[in-house]
């Protein structure tokens, strides 16, 4: 099927993040469309953290702009004065991950270091109750115990 058939579900526009002079992400733009697998690859210091970061809504951008299956995530973020926040039920790539891979990858987009990360886990797993679950893909977890990994992306409310 030709891009022109599918819809965008990821789409930025010259999306940059500054930190002072330094320029951390510069004039990023792609889409993704329905269906693909998209990933960043590049060497360490590259950006790829960053991009995660703003498309998660965790780091607002210094310039561009970045919709999520339609939705401008800093546009509705500055109406409801509140940081876009992940939810294991709104991503259902997470699903697919185990509970120790959704560890890593929200320590990740928090900017927790490989090290904080190993440190963090275990402490998580036991402060959750996940020990027996831990290696347990999300999506086939009971309700209860999926309601505990949103613990995992920072959602307290």
């Amino acid at each position: 099927m030709s891009h022109d058939m599918r819809n965008v579900v990821i789409k930025t526009d010259k999306l940059t993040k500054k930190f002072g002079d330094f320029i951390a992400t510069d004039s990023i733009s792609f889409e993704v469309y329905e269906g693909e697998i998209f990933g960043f690859l590049g060497a360490n210091g590259a950006g790829k953290t960053t991009a995660m970061r703003m498309l998660c809504g965790l780091s607002t951008p210094t310039s561009g702009e970045a919709t999520i299956a339609g939705f401008d995530i800093y546009k509705e973020a500055e109406k409801n004065q509140s940081k876009h926040r992940l939810h294991e039920s709104e991503i259902l790539a997470l699903r697919r991950l185990d509970v120790i891979e959704n560890i890593r990858f929200f320590g990740g987009v928090y900017g927790l270091s490989d090290k904080e990360i190993k440190e963090k886990s275990d402490h998580l797993i036991d402060l959750l109750g996940l020990k027996g679950e831990s290696k347990k893909l999300v999506g086939s977890l009971p309700l209860g115990w999926k309601q505990k990994t949103c613990l995992l992306s920072g959602d307290h409310s």
